[in-house]
């Protein structure tokens, strides 16, 4: 295999560099990684890339579930998750010269 088939593997790089990919795909990627120089050089850089993320995102274990008979505080609203349990916003992602605002 070489470089005339790699599009169709390079879409999963990043999906098996976190060692996500079901074993079928990631079989088969493997097998072309064995043949492919530059796919295998464009894997170690996301390998880093994933190793940096697995150590910026703190691991939090689940929230416990209320039972049916424990009163809900703020009823009628959804528990806080990702960005806005951690107190971020969209001001975060945008800056202050987001889009929307004149510069």
């Amino acid at each position: 295999m070489g470089r005339t088939d790699c599009g169709d593997y390079r879409i999963g790089l990043g999906v098996y560099a976190l060692g996500r990919l079901p074993g079928a795909e990631a079989d088969a990627l493997s097998a072309h990684l064995r043949g492919c120089p530059p796919c295998r050089a464009e894997l170690a850089e996301l390998r880093v890339v994933a190793e940096l993320l697995a150590h910026t995102v703190p691991q939090r274990p689940a929230p416990a579930r209320a039972s049916a008979g424990t009163a809900r505080k703020g009823a009628g609203r959804r528990p806080r998750t990702g960005a806005s349990l951690r107190g971020l916003s969209g001001a975060c992602a945008y800056g202050s010269g987001g889009p929307g605002r004149s510069r």
